[in-house]
């Protein structure tokens, strides 16, 4: 069940700046048709399969902090946290959401070390490398974190609206390294979870109060992505 070191050298191709050897590219490729956004889309359609049995692990998502206002053209920073409630552990699962709209091409996020992210279109997704335990032995944990800041586009006005959570897949252990195809075949479910929140865009110049940004934990690690494709 727990995802192995070398896909999550594939996934880290696709982050900039991240080095990754000639012949890992074939590989790399490979992977990241199966990483976030395959995630994703096998999640929403398998909403329908989470009627029928509940996933090994669910998630809560808490500690959620964002601006409810913020200028156009500034940043907004979303950081939130997910635990796993149970029944059994998380070894294959992703943290991050949808992003807003009107926002420009370069985001900054932080999370645990050994953190991979992805972002194509709408969607930013990490692999954060600890199990999610729903009844921590020491030495273990049930909650991860993940920190994500976008800057929004000077003409952007209304209402930016961000989906916060996580997606879990039940893979049996062999089936790690698994394309979508090849877990939809053997009626491996995804779940999503997400929590909605909102940030009310004013005019620049307008007087808007911003809190400071949660405090970082000692293992953040700052990074930057930009999005993939169009």
């Amino acid at each position: 069940m727990r995802r192995t070191a070398g896909m999550l050298a594939g996934l880290a191709f696709l982050v900039p700046l991240a080095a990754t050897p000639a012949t890992a590219k074939t590989a790399a490729t490979t992977t990241a048709t199966t990483t976030a956004t395959a995630a994703v889309t096998a999640a929403k359609t398998s909403a329908a399969a989470a009627g029928k049995r509940e996933p090994y692990a669910n998630f809560k998502i808490h500690h959620v902090s964002y601006p409810k206002k913020a200028k156009a053209g500034s940043k907004i920073t979303y950081s939130f946290q997910i635990t796993n409630v149970g029944p059994h552990s998380a070894d294959y699962y992703y943290i991050g959401g949808i992003l807003p709209k009107g926002i420009v091409s370069k985001l900054k996020w932080g999370g645990p070390k050994g953190t991979d992210c992805l972002w194509e279109g709408r969607e930013f997704w990490c692999w954060p490398p600890p199990i999610l335990y729903p009844n921590p032995a020491e030495n273990q944990t049930d909650t991860t974190w993940l920190t994500i800041q976008v800057t929004l586009l000077k003409g952007t006005r209304g209402t930016a609206t961000a989906k916060l959570g996580a997606i879990t897949y039940d893979v049996p252990t062999g089936a790690e390294n698994l394309d979508k195809r090849q877990l939809k075949e053997l009626g491996i479910d995804g779940w999503i979870t997400t929590r909605t929140v909102k940030t009310k865009i004013v005019a620049p110049g307008s007087r808007v109060y911003v809190p400071p940004p949660p405090k970082p934990t000692p293992s953040r690690t700052p990074d930057r992505n930009r999005k993939k494709g169009t």
